[in-house]
């Protein structure tokens, strides 16, 4: 008989108590140095946190020195932090964006020389002479197309001219491509003609300095100077200048895609690559077998992204160091991949995000449950939406009972279902790798942190907050959002989110954890656990 894999944590439990003697071998600790992309939740707090929770070590700068809302990151100081502690690791894991700029939102606002750039990534690039037997995994991300923006997190320009932009750099990639009409090249040309040069000029300006380091990056893994690369295409479009500037490092890119892979995504990429780390130090490829709801399924195309979400599957579990299957028989990880069934995605902030399941979805959660019945390590990618998890799906999964009395929601090996279609995949198959290591409390955790964050405030409570407080204020606005102002917008969300999940999670599960808004705006929060006995 199959254990399920609440039951198997258990079992991992039992021989704990029992003797480290008899523990597999995955019981002895790696350690790794991890470089984030900032300080945000999502790409330090809750990736530390999954891997010291699965036994590793995981050794990273002081929250100071990484990009903040207020500050970009130190990257001299990130440098030496990576020098001084580097020695002895099973690995490095680092953001270049950070070692080079400061930070992902410093990639795009930055005045420093080419020369100044290269000049970084040169100090990095000498890292192997250094430290000859620690592999270097690098991320690092195409800059991005946003169709809205404003700054800080843009030039100033942006915030007037962000939509024709976007619409500019579309049809640059189109006519690039052969595939303008007659209409869209007097469109072309009269955008060229509104948008001011030097604006023009500038974005094209940033984006050169960006694409040719990123082609330094490329070359490095080519001469063995870095052991892996992952190319992050942060907010793109199958029609952007992301797209764009993705064609050119792809072509240089040949046939290195065993070392180098790109795709849509940015902040799930330290997660990706610290399990790519994993597998690589234990000597492991965890076999994930994807399917889709009815539908549209695999061959969606998600909105800011640029390829279909079965190609965005594929590339997120290679990048990871697994292999994806087409048979489930031995597959270490079943990715339920919960796509929308017209094919398009939405926010989950719209009416279309009902409590409402469609046929179709009951059919996808009939095959989660058998699989869990079947003892398999189930991991849900919830991208029906955007920014936020789907009502339907999380409330179908707390109301499935199984026969030991657990919910199916928390027999799962993981759950993520938050921003883009990219870091959904990113987490879910990144947290279902390391999910049959950690222990029942800390699995348990991992899951409440997921259905709090990404369903309880991204689908409910934030649009609370905002409407009812944040915006009526005007805290939403550049500055606004002071330090008084961000403790009433906490008072206010963690009234509204323990309202929203007390029912499914219960009062005592939501109580554990405290809601702040670490950024000064509402666009995520982080669920932090009150006491946290799983860090080392």
């Amino acid at each position: 008989m199959k254990f399920s894999l609440h039951r198997k944590l258990k079992f991992i439990t039992v021989l704990a108590a029992l003797g480290t003697a008899l523990l597999p071998s995955f019981a002895s600790a790696e350690r790794f140095v991890f470089i984030p992309l900032d300080n945000r939740p999502v790409t330090r707090d809750y990736i530390i946190d999954t891997f010291r929770d699965a036994g590793c070590e995981i050794v990273t700068p002081d929250e100071s020195l990484l990009a903040s809302k207020a500050s970009r990151g130190d990257a001299p100081a990130l440098q030496t932090f990576l020098e001084k502690n580097a020695s002895g690791m099973d690995g490095a894991v680092v953001s270049l964006d950070s070692l080079i700029y400061g930070g992902l939102t410093t990639s795009r606002t930055h005045e420093f020389s080419e020369a100044e750039l290269q000049k970084r990534l040169d100090s990095v690039l000498t890292f192997r002479q250094r430290h000859p037997g620690v592999p270097l995994y690098g991320f690092v991300t195409i800059m991005r197309s946003p169709k809205y923006s404003r700054a800080p997190e843009e030039p100033a320009y942006f915030a007037q001219w962000s939509p024709k932009l976007f619409e500019w750099g579309a049809l640059r990639d189109r006519s690039e491509l052969g595939l303008l009409s007659k209409k869209e090249k007097k469109q072309l040309a009269a955008l060229e003609a509104e948008i001011p040069q030097d604006v023009q000029q500038d974005l094209l300006a940033r984006r050169d300095k960006n694409r040719r380091i990123i082609l330094a990056c490329v070359d490095a893994v080519k001469s063995g100077k870095m052991d892996y690369l992952l190319i992050g295409r942060d907010d793109s479009a199958p029609y952007s200048e992301a797209h764009r500037d993705a064609r050119a490092i792809t072509e240089r890119i040949g046939d290195m895609g065993y070392k180098i892979r790109s795709f849509p995504g940015a902040d799930e990429l330290g997660m990706t690559l610290l399990n790519r780390a994993l597998n690589k130090s234990r000597g492991t490829t965890p076999i994930v077998y994807p399917f889709y709801t009815e539908g549209v399924g695999s061959d969606t195309v998600s909105s800011l992204e640029d390829i279909s979400v079965g190609q965005n599957v594929r590339e997120h579990v290679l990048a990871a160091g697994g292999y994806p299957a087409l048979l489930k028989k031995r597959a270490d990880v079943v990715l339920a991949v919960h796509t929308p069934v017209d094919g398009v995605t939405r926010g989950a902030d719209t009416a279309f995000n009902t409590s409402v399941l469609k046929p179709e979805e009951t059919r996808f959660l009939d095959r989660i449950e058998d699989d869990v019945k079947a003892g398999r390590n189930v991991s849900v990618a919830d991208v029906a939406f955007t920014n936020g998890s789907s009502d339907a799906l999380v409330k179908g999964l707390f109301d499935r009972k199984l026969p030991d009395g657990t919910t199916l929601a928390y027999d799962l090996g993981a759950y993520a279902g938050w921003n883009t279609c990219g870091n959904t995949l990113g987490y879910a198959i990144g947290q279902g790798m390391t999910a049959p290591l950690m222990s029942p409390e800390a699995h348990r955790e991992m899951l409440d942190t997921r259905y709090l964050d990404d369903w309880a405030y991204q689908a409910h409570a934030r649009q609370d907050v905002r409407y009812n407080l944040t915006f009526q204020k005007g805290w939403e606005n550049a500055g606004a959002m002071t330090t008084e102002n961000t403790k009433s917008a906490e008072t206010y969300v963690t009234k509204s989110l323990k309202e929203t999940a007390a029912p499914l999670l219960g009062k005592t599960t939501v109580d554990k954890y405290q809601y702040t808004f670490p950024w000064r705006r509402t666009f995520e929060v982080k669920v932090a656990r009150t006491t946290n006995t799983n860090q080392k």
